[in-house]
C-alpha cells in the first residue's frame, strides 16, 4: 500500500490488565470479551505541499515551476527539442516554456470504521471498513520572459496545419528517391532524416516561436533543401513549416493537457482547478490471537488481509492521488506493551506481502510531470513488500487522561512494472514514436519514512477518544512530507 494508506493506528485508549490504564498509541494488544462488539471510528487528515525524492525534499509543482521550464520533468518537450535540434543545427537549443509558478497541495482524507468482535477472551475478529476522500487544489501562473516555445497551432487551428508542408516535403523526397542525380548525393539521407524531425515536431504539444532562433533556423535549413532539389531539376515545394506565433499562457498550457487528439497530453477534467473523489479503500479482514496478559507486560499477534476493494484510479487525472491500491496484501504484525507505574511503552512490528495484480499507468520516467496520453499502457504490476516498526511512549497523566509522542519508521521495497506482452510494447511504441521500457517506472516506488507526533488520549466509562499529529520528517524514494490529523472515537457493546 503507499504510505498514505498505511498510517500507523494511532490513539486508542484502553481497560486492560484489570485497571484504567493510559492508550496506546500503535495497535493495541487487548481484545474485546466473548460476545463484545467493539467499534471505531477514526477520521484522519492528510496533508502535503512536498515530497522526499532522491535529489531532496521538493515542491509538488516543481516540475512547471522556475525561471525555465522545459524538458526536465515534460517528456514530450525534451523529445521535441531533440527534434528541433536536429532540424535546425543549432546543438545549444533548450526548449522553454518560459517562467513559471504550479502551486500544489494534495489532501486526502480518510473516514473507514472498524468492528472487531470478541470470539473468547483472547481471540478477536474484525472488520475495517474505509471510506477516503483524495483531494488536489493546484493554481498555476506563467510568464513567457525567457520562454522560446508556443502552443502547437493544430490545437488551434485543426490537423491541417502543416499537413501540406509534411505532404509537399514527401512528394519531393519521393521524386528524388527516382532521380539518380538526385538520390546520388550523400545528403538525401539528412533530408529524409530532418523530414522525419519535422514531422515529430508537428505533432509535439508545443513547438518553437516563429519569431525564436530556432524557428528561423528551421525556416533557412528547409529554404537550403529547396533550393537543392531545385538546381537538381527535382519538383521541389514551396511551403514553410508553421510554428506557433504568439507565446504560451497558462490557458494554452491547460488546453494542451486536456486536449486528446493525440497532440496534447489528453487529461481529463480541468487541471488547474480544486478537484475531489470520494471512493471506497481497500477493506480489511483481520484475526487478533493475545499471547500474552500479564500485569505488566502484554502481547498479541494479528493477521490481516487487505482485499482488493479499492476505487480504480484513472491515469487521466492530473497529478491522482491513489484511493486503493486494489490488490491482495498479506500482513502479520507483533504488538507489545510494556507498563511501568505510570509510564506505558507500546511497540509494534508489522510486515507485509503484496499479491501482483495490473495497473494502468502512463509509461515515462517517474518523476515526469506531464505525460502524454499515448503513453497509457495496462501493466503487470508486483508492488513491493513492506516493514514498519511503531513506538509510543505514553504517560498515564489521571483515570482518564494519557499523553506522549509516538515515532513511525516505514519501508518498502521498490515496484516491478512490465508489458503483460511484447506486443503491448510495440503497440506504445509506434503510438508515442520510441520504445519505452515499464521499468522506468520502477524507479522511486522504494520507500523509508520516519514520522514523528504526540498523542493525547481520553477514556471515561462506555466511550473512548483520542487526537494526534504527526509529521513525516524524513523519507527515501517518493514519499509525501505529509502532515497527519486524527481523531479517535471507540466504543464498545455486549452482543451475547
Amino acid at each position: 500500500m503507499r504510505p498514505a494508506a498505511l498510517l500507523i493506528v494511532l490513539l486508542s485508549p484502553s481497560l486492560t490488565l484489570g485497571r484504567t490504564l493510559p492508550a496506546q498509541a500503535v495497535e493495541r494488544t487487548d481484545t474485546p470479551e466473548r460476545g463484545v462488539l467493539r467499534v471505531t471510528f477514526d477520521p484522519r487528515v492528510i496533508t502535503w505541499n512536498d515530497q522526499f525524492t532522491a535529489n531532496g525534499r521538493m515542491r509538488l509543482g516543481a516540475g512547471l515551476s522556475g525561471d525555465t521550464v522545459g524538458g526536465r520533468y515534460i517528456p514530450a518537450v525534451a523529445q521535441m527539442e531533440q527534434n528541433v535540434r536536429f532540424a535546425s543545427g543549432l546543438a545549444g537549443f533548450v526548449a522553454s516554456l518560459g517562467q513559471g509558478l504550479l502551486s500544489v497541495r494534495q489532501e486526502r482524507r480518510e473516514y473507514p470504521v472498524k468492528a472487531e468482535l470478541g470470539l473468547t477472551r483472547r481471540l478477536s475478529v474484525s472488520l475495517r471498513v474505509p471510506i477516503v476522500r483524495v483531494a488536489t487544489r493546484t493554481s498555476f501562473q506563467l510568464s513567457s520572459n525567457g520562454g522560446n516555445l508556443g502552443l502547437n497551432p493544430r490545437l488551434l487551428s485543426g490537423a491541417t496545419a502543416n499537413a501540406v508542408f509534411l505532404a509537399q516535403f514527401d512528394t519531393a523526397l519521393a521524386h528524388c528517391a527516382l532521380s539518380p542525380s538526385c538520390a546520388a548525393r550523400s545528403s538525401t539521407g539528412q533530408w529524409s532524416a530532418i523530414r522525419d524531425a519535422l514531422r515529430a515536431v508537428a505533432i509535439a504539444p508545443f513547438v518553437p516561436l516563429d519569431s525564436s532562433a530556432a524557428g528561423k533556423a528551421i525556416d533557412s535549413t528547409v529554404a537550403r533543401i529547396q533550393r537543392a532539389l531545385d538546381s537538381l531539376g527535382v519538383m521541389s515545394f514551396d511551403s514553410a513549416f508553421t510554428f506557433s506565433s504568439d507565446s504560451l499562457t497558462g490557458a494554452h498550457v491547460e488546453a494542451a493537457m486536456l486536449d486528446n487528439t493525440g497532440i496534447g497530453f489528453g487529461y481529463a477534467g480541468l487541471p488547474f482547478r480544486s478537484s475531489w473523489r470520494y471512493g471506497l479503500g481497500d477493506v480489511e479482514v483481520a484475526a487478533k490471537y493475545r499471547i500474552v496478559a500479564g500485569a505488566h507486560y502484554a502481547a498479541a499477534a494479528q493477521a490481516l488481509v487487505r482485499l482488493p476493494t479499492g476505487a480504480r484510479d484513472s491515469a487521466d487525472d492530473f497529478l491522482r492521488q491513489s484511493i486503493g491500491d486494489h490488490q491482495l496484501d498479506l500482513e502479520g504484525q507483533l504488538t507489545q506493551e510494556l507498563i511501568a507505574g505510570p509510564l506505558w511503552l507500546n511497540v509494534a512490528v508489522r510486515a507485509g506481502m503484496q499479491r501482483p495484480g495490473t495497473r494502468i499507468q502512463r509509461v515515462a520516467p517517474f518523476d515526469a510531470l506531464l505525460v502524454p496520453a499515448t503513453a497509457t499502457a495496462n501493466l503487470q504490476w508486483d508492488p513491493g513488500d513492506y516493514a514498519a516498526v511503531d513506538v509510543a511512549p505514553l504517560v498515564n497523566l489521571s483515570h482518564e487522561f494519557a499523553a506522549g509522542f509516538t515515532a513511525g519508521y516505514f519501508s518498502k521495497t521498490r515496484d516491478h512494472y512490465a508489458y503483460r506482452s511484447a506486443q503491448d510494447s510495440i503497440d506504445l511504441a509506434a503510438r508515442t514514436g520510441f520504445p519505452t521500457a515499464a521499468s522506468v517506472l520502477d524507479a522511486g516506488t522504494a520507500q523509508r519514512w520516519l514520522r514523528l507526533g504526540f498523542a493525547v488520549t481520553y477514556h471515561a466509562p462506555g466511550v473512548e477518544g483520542g487526537f494526534s499529529i504527526e509529521q513525516t520528517v524524513t523519507g527515501a524514494g517518493v514519499v509525501p512530507a505529509a502532515t497527519v490529523y486524527r481523531i479517535v472515537f471507540r466504543t464498545s457493546k455486549k452482543l451475547f
